[in-house]
């Protein structure tokens, strides 16, 4: 395969799908799994079969988008506090991870519902890391 920036991001953009649907494959609980680029762009995404959408279009732009900037925040303090290793957002129907890696992070939403979701988070970040 060629060097050519266009073959570089289909190589990444793979990468990312893959993750993604072993991620999705953790736990039935898990809505979505996704990557980000630091500017709340959607590189790659799977909403679980049958699952239907909380948010509209519009509303998962502007949650990205949000969330960006909240992760581009973070990246100054790393010197002072460490390395973030996840966020969590929990809301009433959903709980949502956020995992950063070198050059986007995942978002993961996990069902209301699900007792055990920090051992789903745990196991999604093994798989991101890996």
């Amino acid at each position: 395969m060629s060097d050519d920036p266009s073959s570089k991001w289909k190589t990444e953009a793979d990468r990312y799908s893959k993750i993604c649907k072993q991620v999705l494959a953790i736990s039935p609980h898990i809505r979505y799994a996704g990557a980000v680029n630091r500017y709340g762009r959607t590189l790659t995404g799977f909403l679980r079969p049958g699952t239907t959408p909380m948010l509209g279009r519009e509303q998962t732009k502007n949650e990205f988008f949000i969330l960006s900037a909240i992760m581009n925040m973070r990246t100054e303090t790393e010197e002072a506090i460490g390395s973030l290793e996840h966020i969590l957002i929990r809301h009433e129907k959903v709980k949502v991870a956020l995992i950063p890696t070198e050059k986007a992070w995942f978002y993961i939403s996990i069902a209301g519902e699900e007792q055990r979701y920090m051992d789903v988070v745990g196991e999604a970040k093994r798989i991101i890391s890996s």
